[in-house]
């Protein structure tokens, strides 16, 4: 009895000091709050190019939208073309052009998409994959990839690359669909961590194809692929630099061979979400710390709001979280 009152107290006293040892980021200064927060609604699901308000608004990455959409869809995506995807967790999805509106129903959940030539490219919770041609009502193509037990909300939406779809999956991989044929052409392998393993960022960059799980970043073009393996929170594209956001607080300006240019750490932070506004970088800290700085990291300042409990997004010029909007404009370095 007291060998096994003894291993009790040894593991509360492990997982105790375990979590009195997790530490926050501490800036040496900090400014005082300009008039640059105000209230809003609290964010109830978001994705990686789109957020859903509890009014039932949408954020997209460039502006707030009012579609008053039912009550248990989310927003998935909008495309150039002004179509906008809705979807709920029971498989149905909506595409809105207009004023009008088309269903489709899923076997399970759709999780991203967007529509190119007339065809929704998907992809399920269950990591199906396929294009859904929205004339004939039918599925032209479908294929499944491996299944994952956990993945990072921040599930990237298919992209368009000339005449094909490229499709970010759950597991570490990219599959480019040919949209002419409705075919599989090649799978592009990015990372092989066993959890939080999906695609949570793709995006063209000139001729270079930018893809990012939360534990590498991979730049493929006609050079090959280039690798950039750290722990990471988040990525930005500006002009021909790439900033990554690390989990050890680190933010780091790459070019488009993924050569470190310049990084900075600020120790210990966990930025909840970042960006690039108007030649300046953003980055706050769960615990409230908004870090403004250059792109070089010469010259910053921190200011402190409110902790981070719960979605964050950045929309416009704001930053959405906790049912508070900050305005970018009024916060320089």
């Amino acid at each position: 009895m007291q060998n096994k009152f003894l291993l009790l107290t040894s593991i509360l006293v492990t997982l105790f000091s375990g979590c009195s040892s997790k530490q926050y980021y501490k800036p040496t200064s900090v400014e005082s709050i300009p008039k640059a927060i105000s209230s809003t609604y609290e964010i109830i699901n978001f994705s990686r190019d789109g957020a859903t308000l509890e009014n039932r608004d949408i954020l997209t990455k460039n502006r707030r939208l009012k579609l008053n959409i039912p009550k248990d869809y989310f927003f998935i995506n909008r495309t150039k073309e002004n179509i906008i995807i809705i979807a709920n967790r029971e498989g149905d999805c909506k595409i809105l052009k207009d004023n009008s509106s088309q269903n489709i129903k899923f076997p399970k959940a759709l999780i991203a998409g967007t529509v190119m030539d007339n065809k929704l490219i998907y992809l399920l919770k269950d990591n199906s994959f396929g294009i859904y041609n929205l004339s004939t009502k039918s599925i032209a193509f479908n294929s499944k990839g491996e299944k994952t037990y956990s993945i990072d909300t921040r599930v990237a939406n298919p992209i368009r690359v000339d005449k094909l779809a490229v499709v970010p999956l759950l597991n570490g991989k990219v599959d480019i669909l040919d949209l002419s044929s409705n075919r599989l052409v090649k799978e592009i392998f990015i990372s092989g961590e066993k959890s939080l393993n999906n695609i949570i960022f793709i995006k063209r960059l000139k001729n270079i194809l930018i893809v990012a799980t939360p534990h590498k970043l991979v730049a493929i073009s006609n050079r090959g692929k280039r690798e950039f393996k750290r722990e990471i929170s988040e990525v930005a594209l500006d002009k021909d630099n790439i900033f990554v956001f690390t989990k050890d607080g680190t933010i780091a300006r790459l070019n488009d061979s993924l050569v470190v240019q310049d990084e900075k750490k600020f120790k210990f932070a966990h930025f909840s979400v970042a960006t690039i506004y108007k030649n300046r970088v953003y980055a706050l800290d769960k615990q409230g710390y908004l870090i403004v700085t250059n792109s070089d990291f010469t010259k910053y300042k921190v200011y402190k709001f409110s902790k981070v409990d719960g979605y964050s997004f950045i929309s416009g010029k704001y930053i959405y979280y906790s049912g508070n909007k900050i305005d970018m404009d009024r916060l320089s370095y």
